[in-house]
């Protein structure tokens, strides 16, 4: 997200210009037509329509491979296998630091755009 901040190379567009193009696109078309990168969540997976075993989350991401390895091979041994080590407290410290940047009315537009996701997945809103 820092290197998002810090503008696009590419693109030469900043991460706010990006998240305004977000609102903008969902305003004159729907979250539905969002590109599948930024698509929310909930449109993608359909947890009302599909019972899902299992929900991982990316702040447990290590955690969650894990448990879900050994439910689906259990007796494959430990050592077969390393999942990336991450700070997720360094991640969210970050990601909120952004945040705090981004205008207050940007911010409401796009938790009206992510609500769902934000609801299922036990997001703070602040």
């Amino acid at each position: 997200i820092a290197r998002l901040d810090a503008g696009f190379d590419k693109f030469n567009i900043t991460f706010l210009e990006f998240l305004k193009y977000i609102i903008f696109f969902t305003r004159k078309s729907s979250a539905n037509d969002l590109d599948i990168h930024w698509r929310p969540i909930s449109l993608l997976c359909k947890p009302c329509a599909i019972k899902y075993d299992v929900i991982g989350r990316f702040e447990t991401l290590s955690e969650d491979s894990e448990a879900i390895l050994d439910f689906v091979h259990p007796n494959i041994p430990e050592f077969m296998y390393e999942f990336p080590k991450r700070n997720p407290k360094v991640t969210s410290n970050n990601c909120n630091e952004v945040f705090r940047k981004i205008p207050l009315e940007v911010r409401r537009s796009l938790y009206d755009i992510y609500r769902d996701d934000f609801l299922l997945f036990d997001y703070e809103y602040n």
